[in-house]
């Protein structure tokens, strides 16, 4: 695959990575019009969930503080202003909702040619993405939807785990009548994406994991001691009403803010966070295309670096001056290197 319009690639481990320069991005296309964009993936560290904005049907729970706010309060500093400015009014004109097992899904269709299927990161909502899909439907059928406790979707029955969220997504595809399509997913949708790749290869036709979540943090010193310090608070939570206030202030000291804006969501938090994607990875079929920014600290570049080494043929796209939210950083950029590669 040719980038083009790219400079400063170069091969490392024997892989091509592209590293994209310095300098204002001058693209015609600006990430304009994407809503209050909250999302810190979805690993304590690895998952940086996404803002969740987007009203929620009549009758289903309110979904957790971070989702009705459009992003957590932790991740809004690291996010672009124009990011945290709402979307158009003719975006929402355009949502729609379907029932997949039982859970009632808000998505949006727009454009038209070969299918491409967003999946946004954790505590977020489609509209995430609406500036982007505003630039893609020019070449591609965009569809989006928010996963179930996110957005204008139901709260999921039960705990999930990213299995179940790979069901739902399939579901979605069958009742709009996709066969085939190409994924892109951000931090947790990445998650997501990853398995639906590894366990479904004739649905995915192409994959871009955007700073995915999926690769487990290292076990510092500080995580060992966390860990440690959870386990006590469990235990002492068993001790009646005084040692379960103990438990409560010491949750708030170490759980980060994604647990602790998850709400109703926390268990199927902890079940997503504790998988470990790397043995799944060397599955996946698929031409893959990893969009990293430089400086992310929720999914950080090493983790970019494991997964180019363990997808077969994998291709890394690093941008500078960006961070988690890479496709906001730097959206011009790429774009440069994303639809290149859909168009393939």
């Amino acid at each position: 695959m040719t980038f083009r319009g790219l400079t400063n690639c170069h091969e490392i481990g024997g892989h091509l990575t592209t590293v994209i320069g310095l300098g204002e991005d001058r693209a015609r296309v600006a990430p304009a019009a994407i809503p209050g964009h909250t999302d810190s993936g979805a690993t304590p560290r690895a998952d940086a969930g996404t803002g969740n904005s987007g009203a929620t049907p009549a009758g289903t729970p309110a979904p957790p503080a971070a989702a009705r706010d459009g992003i957590p309060a932790s991740a809004r500093d690291g996010i672009p202003a124009s990011a945290r400015d709402g979307i158009p009014a003719s975006a929402r004109d355009t949502d729609q909702f379907l029932t997949v097992g039982g859970v009632r899904i808000r998505y949006r269709t727009v454009g038209s040619g070969e299918p491409l299927l967003l999946l946004h990161g954790w505590g977020a909502s489609l509209d995430t993405f609406a500036a982007m899909a505003d630039d893609l439907k020019r070449q591609f059928s965009v569809t989006a939807f928010d996963f179930p406790g996110h957005g204008g979707s139901d709260l999921p029955p039960a705990t999930w785990a990213v299995d179940d969220f790979v069901d739902s997504t399939l579901g979605v595809l069958v009742a709009l009548g996709v066969e085939r399509t190409s994924v892109l997913g951000h931090s947790f949708g990445g998650r997501v994406a990853i398995k639906l790749a590894a366990a479904h290869p004739e649905t995915v036709d192409r994959l871009v994991l955007v700073d995915s979540a999926g690769v487990p943090p290292p076990q510092t010193l500080e995580r060992r001691l966390k860990r440690y310090a959870s386990r006590f608070a469990n235990a002492t939570g068993r001790l009646g009403r005084p040692g379960q206030a103990v438990r409560g202030a010491i949750v708030r000291r170490i759980a980060s803010t994604d647990y602790l804006d998850a709400g109703p969501l926390r268990g199927t938090f902890l079940a997503i966070v504790r998988e470990d994607l790397r043995p799944v990875l060397a599955h996946i079929k698929a031409p893959t295309l990893l969009v990293w920014g430089e400086s992310d600290e929720d999914t950080t570049l090493a983790d970019a670096r494991s997964m180019e080494k363990l997808i077969p043929g994998a291709r890394l796209l690093v941008l500078k001056n960006a961070g988690h939210f890479s496709y906001l950083d730097q959206y011009g950029r790429f774009r440069l290197g994303v639809i290149p590669f859909l168009n393939d």
